[in-house]
Formats: C-alpha cells, sequence, structure tokens
C-alpha cells in the first residue's frame, strides 16, 4: 500500500476519532472503501462530515452531522453523534 502525506494525516485525524479542519473532498486516495470525519467551513455549513474514499480513488462526500464536533471515526467506519 502506498502511503501519501494526506493518508499520514487522515490516518492520525481517525485513530484519534475526531474532526479536524480539513476538506479532502475531491483529493486523491488510496484505500477505498475508508471512511474518515472531516470539519471545514466551506463544507456542511461548517459542520463535520463523513467522507469515503472511493472506488474511483477520490475522496467524496457521504453525508453531514449537526455540529463542528459531532463526528466519530473508528476502524470500521464513520458515524455522527
Amino acid at each position: 500500500m502506498k502511503f501519501s502525506l494526506t493518508t499520514m494525516i487522515m490516518s492520525a485525524a481517525l485513530m484519534a476519532g475526531v474532526a479536524t479542519a480539513y476538506n479532502p473532498i475531491g483529493e486523491s486516495c488510496d484505500t477505498p472503501g475508508g471512511y474518515g470525519c472531516s470539519q471545514d467551513a466551506s463544507v456542511n455549513g461548517g459542520n463535520a462530515f463523513i467522507y469515503e474514499c472511493a472506488s474511483t480513488d477520490e475522496f467524496v462526500y457521504v453525508a453531514g452531522c449537526a455540529c463542528p464536533t459531532c463526528c466519530v471515526a473508528t476502524t470500521g467506519g464513520a458515524y455522527c453523534t
């Protein structure tokens, strides 16, 4: 498996299990099926959101959460709290 700076940043965020101020949507990825949480003022009204590494090797928006810190990422996926 290839590792990039983006992968390392998002892996750290996934291990922490919290949303970070970063918008990965449209960025390339190398772990299709992987989910994560993020938060950025330009997405979902500034609230946290769930994204996935799609089969096209690009991060896509999956769902929005209700507040800036309402997303948890685990090794099994991500969910809004």
